[in-house]
């Protein structure tokens, strides 16, 4: 699957909010009938920059938002604390 670098600049910012990969492929109006090839390349092939956008458009969201639980779990939110704590137990070994 070839993407332009503006298709995956777009991947990037929409998996960032969390789009789901039907979702994108909508809006990159991407045939629906490559949705497998689409989701296998998202799972499988690490080097595929399709992947790359993908991960790094979601990370970079999610660590944005685990700073904004951390800072405030620091500030005192009950929930946020709870956030944490979760997070922690679930990245242990």
């Amino acid at each position: 699957m070839n993407l332009t670098e503006e298709q995956l600049n777009e991947v990037e910012m929409l998996a960032g909010l969390f789009f789901s990969p039907s979702e994108i492929m909508l809006n990159l109006e991407i045939p629906m009938h490559q949705e497998d090839e689409f989701r296998q390349v998202l799972l499988l092939e690490n080097e595929h920059p399709l992947f790359k956008a993908y991960n790094r458009g979601r990370l970079t969201a999610e660590i944005q938002l685990r700073q904004s639980i951390k800072q405030a779990a620091l500030n005192g939110s009950n929930p946020a604390q709870a956030s944490m704590m979760e997070l922690l137990n679930n990245s242990k070994l």
